[in-house]
């Protein structure tokens, strides 16, 4: 039986995500608090809270591999810009980097993203520095400590991180996945997609065949924004009127 770990498992997305993956996986659900986490069959359940270092290698620590299926979920929307980065950016990195060794050949990791990473949505001083075709793992990290915005601009590193790591792992499929707007605790009430709809999206990345894609970015199976920064989010990412709160 193939194993997956989702991060963020215990609501939303990350909680749909992980009761499908348990039909054909065994399920690891990594959650901050495990006395909240929700009973499911063939699964298991680890603590885990990414914005602590010491956490994600206790954590990495305990998974003995070989891991299949990756997602990295876990994600907060509202914060200080480094408590956001902290888990939206720097959690993905050392969680990653922790099970890199553990992962088996032609694993799946799912970064979870947002169309309002879109670089043509950022600082042109952010789109510098993630389209440096010399930027590195320690570059990011660096980011982290003196993030240059909030949520949007942790979403644009993480589809950054993403190319790091489908560079530094050629045997994986690594793609960074949109599941939209949301109606999630993140999202609201008022987002336009249902979780089922979110949760396809993400699940298309976990079960990706083997000569599926790697180092893209996607929504509902097909290419949306990309590396450059020209294309625009797509319209229903975009934050109209009285939207309050993002994607996972």
């Amino acid at each position: 039986m193939p194993t997956a770990l989702v991060t963020g498992a215990n609501r939303g997305i990350g909680l749909a995500v992980a009761r499908d993956l348990a039909r054909d996986h065994d399920v690891i659900l990594a959650v901050r608090d495990p006395g909240k986490a929700p009973t499911i069959a063939r699964a298991r359940v680890e603590k885990l809270d990414v914005s602590l270092p010491e956490s994600i290698a206790a954590c990495a620590a305990r998974v003995t591999g070989p891991l299949d299926v990756l997602v990295n979920n876990a994600g907060v929307y509202t914060g200080s810009p480094r408590e956001i980065w902290a888990v939206n950016v720097r959690g993905p990195l050392l969680l990653t980097r922790a099970l890199a060794g553990k992962l088996a050949k032609g694993a799946r990791v799912v970064m979870v993203t947002s169309g309002l990473g879109a670089l043509s949505s950022q600082p042109e001083s952010l789109v510098r520095k993630l389209q440096d075709p010399d930027l590195g793992f320690e570059d990011i990290l660096a980011l982290c400590e003196q993030p240059p915005g909030g949520y949007g601009p942790s979403k644009a590193a993480l589809n950054a991180l993403m190319r790091l790591f489908a560079r530094e792992l050629p045997e994986a499929r690594v793609n960074a996945v949109d599941p939209g707007w949301v109606r999630t605790d993140m999202g609201g009430p008022g987002a336009p997609r249902s979780v089922e709809q979110g949760t396809a999206s993400v699940l298309w990345g976990c079960r990706l065949p083997a000569e599926g894609p790697t180092g893209g970015v996607f929504r509902d199976g097909l290419a949306t924004h990309t590396f450059e920064a020209t294309p625009e989010a797509p319209r229903s990412d975009r934050r109209g009127p009285g939207r309050r709160r993002g994607d996972p």
